[in-house]
């Protein structure tokens, strides 16, 4: 096994593509990953190489690290910032409201999938049920262990160094992630909001599969996860003999 360092805008796959490209011995390897990124996510990715593949399940239940950025005052459909704006409101918050925020994440023992996630209904994409409008279903909860949850950061940014962050970002991404609504969207919200905006950074230590873009919907306030760090896949060392 090997861990590479996923870019921002890559998907799994293609940073899987680029593995066998700056490796060449890794050409003809079967290959996977073990913890999927999203696409505006970055940092360790840990990739399964030949009969490593086999004992796939041993290593998706690794406990992972993050360092997250949220910007405050915005909501989307997907958490991040690669979404569909659908709720705006205060733009700074105090440092108690935060960290009482972080109380409530910490106490966490079970999530509901995310609407933009691969996880399947009656064998259906949860994506693909939402783009299709279908939001009668259940969506279905996952367990979930917060070890950590430290707030490590809270400052002041200019709009525009925001939007030029969000359109970099996105504008690295290949396939359809609806983009174009997605980047008018963010052109309309920053016409209107040229101030200056607050954005606060936590690192978690999280049980395998929590969604850190979800963490938002614990907030009292309008939040996105505007940047993601995998920082470290705790990988214990019977699994390292694997």
């Amino acid at each position: 096994m090997i861990l590479i360092s996923k870019r921002v805008g890559e998907t799994p796959l293609e940073t899987l593509e680029r593995v066998r490209i700056e490796k060449p011995e890794m050409k003809d390897e079967v290959l996977s990953y073990a913890g999927r990124l999203d696409p505006m996510a970055e940092g360790e990715m840990l990739v399964l190489v030949g009969d490593e593949n086999n004992h796939r399940e041993d290593f998706l239940s690794c406990d992972k690290e993050y360092v997250a950025t949220f910007l405050i005052g915005v909501a989307t459909d997907t958490y991040d910032a690669l979404g569909i704006i659908d709720h705006e409101g205060e733009s700074a918050v105090s440092k108690e409201r935060i960290t009482a925020s972080l109380e409530k994440i910490r106490a966490l023992r079970e999530q509901t999938y995310p609407w933009f996630s691969g996880h399947t209904v009656d064998g259906v994409k949860l994506f693909d049920h939402y783009k299709n409008g279908n939001m009668g279903i259940v969506r279905p909860m996952l367990p979930v262990e917060i070890k950590e949850a430290i707030l490590i950061g809270r400052e002041t940014v200019q709009a525009k160094e925001v939007v030029e962050y969000i359109k970099d970002s996105i504008g690295k991404i290949h396939g359809d992630f609806r983009q174009e609504k997605i980047l008018a969207g963010w052109k309309t919200y920053f016409e209107k909001h040229t101030a200056n905006m607050q954005i606060f950074t936590v690192r978690f230590r999280v049980s395998s599969g929590a969604y850190i873009r979800a963490f938002t919907e614990q907030f009292d306030f309008p939040a996105i996860l505007l940047k993601l760090k995998r920082t470290k896949i705790c990988i214990s060392e019977d699994r390292k003999d694997i």
